[in-house]
């Protein structure tokens, strides 16, 4: 697996990602590949992104955020960010010219 990134399947169809500290958002595209790869290989429906850790998701975290999104989606895997921080969140608000291309939820337990 990508080092900075920890999947684990939840059931269901979920797998949860729990980004770490070596994890490095300006290589998007190197991190994409085994992420898939696990999603396939886990027939997952529903990537979970647990963003507790995470404190600010500026433009580069965010095109991270997007190329993800959009690999789940042409994987026919759904992406949800969970326990997003308030202060990440306000960064990104000021970052967004149009809607996520993600769904939010409040945290696990919110998820529909």
């Amino acid at each position: 697996m990508a080092e900075g990134i920890h999947l684990t399947p939840i059931g269901d169809g979920n797998v949860l990602l729990e980004p770490g500290e070596g994890l490095d958002p300006s290589n998007a595209d190197d991190l994409v590949a085994p992420v898939l790869e696990f999603l396939q290989n886990n027939q997952a429906q529903r990537l979970v992104y647990d963003l507790k850790t995470v404190r600010l998701i500026d433009e580069v975290y965010y095109t991270w955020l997007t190329k993800l999104s959009a690999t789940c989606r042409i994987a026919n895997v759904e992406m949800v960010t969970v326990n997003m921080q308030p202060a990440a969140a306000y960064a990104l608000s000021l970052t967004l010219k149009d809607p996520t291309p993600f769904t939010c939820a409040l945290d696990i337990h919110h998820l529909r």
